[in-house]
């Protein structure tokens, strides 16, 4: 890839609302630590992607926010210029309206959730390699969802049509590749966060790296 052909790697990131993210740690943490378990998450990825692109001139980051973008919290992870407001709607709309708004101008798209705990600076480094020889690049979870997907070519299917919060959006996914003839890569299996035992195993995780950046 020319460094002359920016990439972004967009994040989508929820307001941290008590009550009303990371629903699933409320019985181990109560409400106000499942919200600053969302906070935490969040940070880690930005961060990730932040070092990420100080690996070269192209790179950029993007932080899609919902229900807005003016938060107090979102102004300790970007300034509000590398800020964009996520449309109404399920999943697949919020992803299709930010491949369809990125691809108008740029050869490549990376789409990664506020909770890939998982992925690292190599991950996102391997993801942009092989958007050189792929129409599209997966990082599955373990499930059944996908914590990163990165795309070179696009069709409006991609999103529709697919069982948003379940075991099998990773696989209806790789169906719509398959149908469709695309070149696609999968990448080594990944985790979020959403249970308690996802969350534990991200704190065994930080416990083990205190101040690397993972």
């Amino acid at each position: 890839m020319s460094p002359l052909h920016p990439i972004f790697l967009n994040i989508l990131g929820r307001t941290p609302e008590s009550g009303k993210v990371k629903t699933r740690l409320i019985p181990l943490l109560g409400a106000e630590g499942a919200t600053k378990a969302h906070e935490s998450l969040l940070t880690h990825v930005v961060h990730t992607g932040l070092t990420w692109c100080l690996g070269a001139g192209n790179r950029n980051i993007l932080l899609w926010c919902t229900p807005d973008t003016r938060h107090p919290f979102f102004d300790g992870l970007l300034p509000h210029n590398q800020r964009r407001l996520q449309p109404d709607g399920d999943l697949g709309v919020r992803l299709n309206h930010i491949a369809v708004s990125q691809l108008v101008n740029n050869q490549h798209v990376i789409l990664l959730g506020g909770d890939a705990a998982s992925i690292t600076v190599k991950i996102l480094d391997q993801t942009q390699a092989a958007l050189r020889h792929h129409d599209a690049i997966m990082a599955p979870t373990e499930d059944g969802g996908y914590a990163l997907l990165a795309l070179s070519r696009y069709h409006a299917g991609l999103f529709q049509k697919i069982s948003w919060g379940t075991a099998s959006v990773a696989e209806e996914t790789r169906k719509f590749f398959s149908a469709m003839g695309w070149q696609w890569k999968e990448l080594p299996m990944q985790w979020d966060v959403d249970r308690p035992q996802d969350w534990q195993r991200f704190e065994k995780l930080r416990l083990k790296h205190p101040s690397r950046r993972l």
